[in-house]
């Protein structure tokens, strides 16, 4: 008796197996029917993508990119020929088709019985594939346009997944002559820097940019604020040193680097490492202006002022360090006058705000210069202007309030 069962189960097992092959037969009969019963279509090739006995076969998938494909190439008749269309359906079944057809490519690979490796498919699965990553683009490009951006990035995201497909790696399609592929992986950063479960993504895709030196600076940039968001502060400090020595004067990656070191109260981590750089590298300017910028945060205005003077020294025509330099007077100066307003005795008092002027007038000279190097920059037009204001130079305090209202307007 249990021989016989195991041989009607064996058989009843068969008969499936035939039963859902016909299942795909018939969903492949109605691609050459007019007009094509897509609905019908589907529902056989689903219905065979999940039983057991066919959903191992390449065959299945093959048709079933077909399938999809057709009902994508429908709607994209629909709107070259100005008629109503639905966009939703085109790009949904585009993506279907091309995840069937890898899957195709992936089962066309196996072994044989016999161990032999036989394939029927992967030919015109690769130049079906190569074909429709262009049209992932253009339908990304259609969502983009009706800023549906998770829609945009599903398909982006699965055009820059297809190089590292085992069946697709060699096609070329990140080598493609006419399209950058960095450009179209840039695209994706952002889309995705809009919505902030993709950051994961979104850093590997700016990793591999910064990798092949595609708008490395700004790659700097945007990961340091990524990894900032993402509270990965390890990677945020590694990947600020890695760029400020290829590109020491970014503004944005020193002001980050200081933020960071005093937020987290590493004020003495932070000397440390610039005195160390400063030992290897004397004659560069960034890290005395570093060192200064963070001195002046701080309100330790002496040294802040020490360390800009000699950043100044090395580069004169450095706005950011004359700048910083006569913010450091102007905030010491500031202090002192602030100070003296809670002195009651008149003399000691008068003698306290001459200090403040002294060092408000000290600062003059290096606002002046930073204006000769940049004179539209409003930051150091206002500190110049309330400087004038404050010391009574009343003409020069018009002139700059003139230009600074100029300035302004033009923002």
């Amino acid at each position: 008796m249990k021989k016989i069962a195991i041989t009607v189960f064996a058989v009843a097992l068969t008969m499936s197996g035939f039963a859902q092959k016909k299942l795909v037969r018939s969903a492949e009969g109605y691609l050459y029917e007019q007009p094509f019963n897509s609905e019908a279509a589907i529902k056989d090739i689903e219905t065979a993508m999940k039983d057991p006995s066919s959903s191992n076969m390449a065959y299945t998938y093959n048709v079933a990119g077909q399938i999809y494909y057709k009902i994508y190439e429908a709607e994209a008749i629909k709107r070259e020929n100005k008629l109503q269309y639905d966009q939703n359906l085109m790009s949904d079944n585009l993506i279907k088709a091309v995840k069937a057809y890898l899957k195709c490519g992936e089962l066309d690979q196996l072994p044989d019985e016999k161990g032999k490796v036989k394939t029927k498919y992967t030919k015109d699965v690769k130049k079906n594939v190569v074909t429709y990553a262009n049209y992932l683009l253009v339908e990304a490009q259609q969502h983009q346009s009706k800023n549906e951006i998770d829609k945009a990035f599903n398909l982006i995201s699965m055009y820059l997944d297809l190089p590292s497909n085992s069946i697709m790696k060699d096609e070329g399609i990140d080598k493609n002559k006419d399209i950058n592929f960095n450009e179209v992986k840039y695209l994706a950063v952002n889309l995705a820097a809009q919505d902030e479960n993709k950051r994961p993504i979104m850093i590997k895709y700016m990793e591999e940019l910064k990798k092949d030196s595609y708008k490395e600076e700004t790659m700097y940039e945007w990961l340091c604020d990524a990894y900032s968001k993402d509270k990965q502060n390890d990677k945020m400090v590694a990947t600020i040193n890695e760029g400020l020595k290829k590109y020491p004067a970014n503004k944005y990656l020193i002001g980050n680097l200081i933020n960071y070191y005093l937020n987290n109260n590493k004020k003495e981590d932070a000397i440390k490492y610039l005195n160390e750089a400063i030992s290897k590298d004397p004659s560069n300017p960034q890290y005395y202006k570093i060192k200064g910028m963070m001195y002046l945060k701080d309100e330790n205005f002496d040294e802040a002022i020490g360390s800009l003077t000699k950043a100044i020294e090395l580069t004169p025509n450095d706005f950011d360090a004359q700048f910083e330099c006569g913010l450091a007077y102007e905030k010491k100066g500031e202090k002192i006058i602030e100070k003296a307003n809670s002195i009651k005795d008149i003399k000691k008092y008068n003698a306290e705000r001459s200090k403040g002027s002294d060092e408000l007038k000290k600062s003059l000279p290096f606002f002046e210069k930073a204006r000769s190097i940049n004179g539209e920059d409003l930051d150091n037009l206002q500190f110049l202007r309330s400087v004038y204001y404050k010391l009574g130079m009343n003409d020069k305090y018009k002139e700059v309030n003139k230009k600074f209202e100029e300035v302004k307007a033009k923002k």
